[in-house]
């Protein structure tokens, strides 16, 4: 009598209980905390932030108002908006209007409005406090009102308008933000467990660049604006004597029109609908180590509330953001009809881009398994293996038992 152990279900098991061993040593089950994280976020943040100040630059005022008002619309409380507004545009000597802001001609729907939170105005918006603002280093006075009070499960929208150049960012036309510094505070959110998934969005000339440096993980950018090439205004007004508003955001809350928190649109969605034709400038977007791609991030994941917010009326004023804007169709339909995939600068990519197989098992592993039940691919990769396993391992010991009594 004799076992024959070199093939059939034992070599099956010694060969898997190998493959284990190996997996575990060159750190295929190793994951980021980030990636630890729950598979569903927990709460929604936005830090909203126009960084120029005077008359002439009221469209980058308009611009964050504007976004500000489709955050709330899709359910984001003031209680988790930190809103930084460097002039008041709406009570300048210049402004014919006085207390109020206007995205359109039409002057139909005042983005500045009678429900507006402001917690950094004036020259209280440097760098120093928006550095401050994404980090949570604060000084001890600092009320809670101004403070983003996120954790490991948040989605944070960070939204930033102004003008800017090569790796930099104007604030108050008096110091400069530079890529650098965005990218060390972002790192030090990540380290620090403030955020699930972030979505940082500029709005200025060259603003690809000053998001080139951003390695943190999980972390979404989405610029106006490659290097050379500006971020152009749009929709001007005779009474007020300038712009109002820029062409990418304006793109952006065109798209917004039609979304509210239900809403299954993806990134992927909203990057099909900008066009160079009509910004003149090419948009690009950086994943950094993140998770998903594009078709698979949800606007509201960002844009709303995970929360179950309600509000006294089903629809208000700033629920259409473009409300008697006639002139919105003929500027937009043809430009989306012609406009053809979405540019990406290749030297702007982070550097884990081109392992796209690489990225792509990374993600799977680290993905929810289609289950439902909060597990993700690498677990259930794991639990049906052991179950494969201890089948084969009784299937020996049936087999041997056998062969013994032969």
């Amino acid at each position: 009598m004799s076992w024959n152990i070199g093939r059939g279900p034992a070599s099956f098991f010694i060969a898997y209980i190998c493959l284990m061993w190996i997996s575990n040593s060159v750190g295929v089950n190793s994951l980021t905390s980030t990636e630890r994280s729950t598979s569903r976020h927990e709460s929604n943040w936005a830090v909203l932030v126009s960084t120029s100040r005077f008359w002439l630059n009221y469209r980058h005022i308009v611009n964050t108002m504007s976004i500000y008002h489709v955050v709330k619309r899709l359910g984001i409380p003031d209680s988790n908006i930190i809103l930084m507004i460097p002039d008041d545009m709406a009570c300048n000597a210049r402004n014919p209007l006085p207390a109020q802001l206007f995205n359109n001609e039409s002057h139909l729907l005042d983005v500045y409005g009678q429900d507006v939170e402001v917690d950094y105005r004036g020259y209280e918006v440097t760098v120093s406090n928006f550095l401050q603002v994404l980090t949570g280093r604060h000084d001890s006075n600092v009320p809670r009102s101004k403070r983003l009070i996120s954790d490991a499960s948040s989605n944070v929208l960070v939204y930033l308008s102004g003008h800017g150049g090569n790796e930099f960012i104007k604030f108050n036309d008096v110091e400069e933000l530079l890529a650098q510094d965005l990218a060390d505070a972002l790192a030090q959110m990540a380290e620090k467990g403030r955020y699930r998934e972030l979505l940082m969005i500029v709005e200025t000339c060259e603003a690809a660049t000053l998001l080139q440096r951003v390695s943190a993980p999980n972390v979404i950018t989405i610029a106006s604006s490659q290097k050379e090439q500006q971020s152009l205004s749009f929709k001007s007004d005779p009474e007020l004597g300038l712009s109002l508003i820029d062409r990418f955001t304006y793109q952006t809350l065109a798209f917004f029109e039609s979304i509210d928190i239900k809403s299954m649109a993806t990134l992927a969605d909203l990057f099909g609908t900008y066009s160079y034709e009509f910004m003149q400038s090419h948009f690009s977007y950086r994943m950094t180590n993140a998770t998903r791609r594009p078709r698979d991030v949800k606007l509201t994941n960002f844009w709303g509330s995970v929360a179950d917010v309600r509000t006294t009326t089903d629809r208000g004023p700033q629920d259409n953001m473009y409300h008697g804007d006639a002139q919105l169709g003929r500027y937009m339909a043809a430009y989306v009809e012609e406009d053809g995939p979405w540019d990406i600068d290749c030297m702007l990519l982070q550097a884990d881009m081109p392992n796209e197989p690489k990225t792509l098992l990374k993600n799977f592993r680290s993905t929810s398994s289609p289950s439902g039940w909060g597990v993700r691919n690498q677990e259930a990769i794991y639990a049906w293996s052991g179950f494969v396993a201890l089948c084969c391992l009784a299937l020996y010991i049936i087999i041997a038992t056998r062969e013994l009594k032969l």
